[in-house]
Parts: structure tokens; C-alpha cells; sequence
């Protein structure tokens, strides 16, 4: 198993491909087709992130938070479409708009006061009934976010799930 985010990332990227799961219904940026299509849906590649300091700032505005240093390293690292690695679904970071992607499913998935308003930011689908969550009122000494696990059938409990993103990470790729 790669000890680095960046390794479990193109690790998980390359199995997508190979299974040949890279594919969606939906909109593809022109950069990141890889040209094959069947029925209705479009293959996709991963491409290297064009993500700059400037972006990150302006994300951290929307945001209300700081991105702790393990989140840009996959904000900087690859562009997708989708990112699963066990039964995390990291939101998506498309070359093109993934500002929005990542607002619109930090703000619109659930009501405020569930998450945002608790000090939990989700960062990635867990499984098919709730989210992975930085516990960002409480950064440890290296200034990276606890992460926590979230119910949507109850929504009132937070399961302590890692101590930073990459133990999370660690943690989901070898289920």
C-alpha cells in the first residue's frame, strides 16, 4: 500500500481505469476526455492538477476554513472525476468549475446546521448514507483536521473515523 496521499491517489486512479469505471453520463472538461465512448457515456482521465496558491486561498474564503496541508496535497496533485478509494468518495476536483463542485457539495448536500455550523466540513461520500467530515475546530498539532464519519439517518452523532486525512485514506484502502 502507497504511505503517501499522492500514491493512494493515482493507486485508486489507475484501478478506475483498468476496471474501466472512469466513465460518466455527464459533462466532461475537453482536457480530461480521453476520447472513448459508449452509449451515452464518456470516458475520463485523470490529469495533472492546475490548482495555484491563489486558488486555494479563494477556496479557503468559501469555505470559511483553512484546507489543511493533507487536502491541498489532492487539491494539487490530479484533476478527476471521481475518486473512490475503499468507500470514500472524494467529492469531485474537475480541471474545469471544481471550485463550484466542491462548494455545491460542501453547502447544498445537507442543511448548515448538521455540519457547518457544528465545525464538521465533509470532504468525500461515505459509502451510500453519509459523509467524511474535518473536525475543523479541532486541528491537532500538525494542524490537519481529525476526520469523522456522519450518519445521515442520524444526524445528531459523529464517529471519530481517523486522526488526519491520511490515516482516513490509509484506512479505506486497505477495506
Amino acid at each position: 500500500m502507497p504511505s503517501t496521499i499522492t500514491g493512494l491517489i493515482d493507486q485508486s486512479l489507475a484501478e478506475w481505469e483498468r476496471k474501466k469505471l472512469n466513465c460518466t453520463p455527464g459533462a466532461i472538461p475537453e482536457a480530461m476526455r480521453t476520447g472513448e465512448v459508449q452509449d451515452d457515456w464518456q470516458y475520463w482521465r485523470a490529469i495533472n492538477s492546475t490548482v495555484t496558491d491563489e486558488d486555494i486561498q479563494e477556496m479557503e474564503r468559501l469555505l470559511g476554513v483553512r484546507i489543511s496541508k493533507q487536502y491541498q496535497e489532492i487539491l494539487r496533485h490530479k484533476h478527476f472525476i471521481e475518486l473512490q478509494i475503499g468507500e470514500a468518495s472524494i467529492f469531485p476536483h474537475p480541471v474545469e468549475g471544481w471550485k463550484s463542485h466542491i462548494t455545491k457539495a460542501v453547502f447544498a448536500g445537507y442543511p448548515k446546521e448538521l455540519l457547518i455550523e457544528k465545525g464538521y466540513l465533509p470532504f468525500a461520500d461515505y459509502s451510500d448514507w453519509g459523509l467524511l467530515c474535518f473536525r475543523v475546530t479541532a486541528p491537532n498539532a500538525d494542524e490537519e483536521y481529525p476526520v469523522y464519519q456522519w450518519d445521515h439517518e442520524r444526524p445528531e452523532k459523529f464517529e471519530y473515523f481517523a486522526a488526519d486525512l491520511r490515516a482516513a485514506l490509509e484506512r479505506e484502502a486497505t477495506t
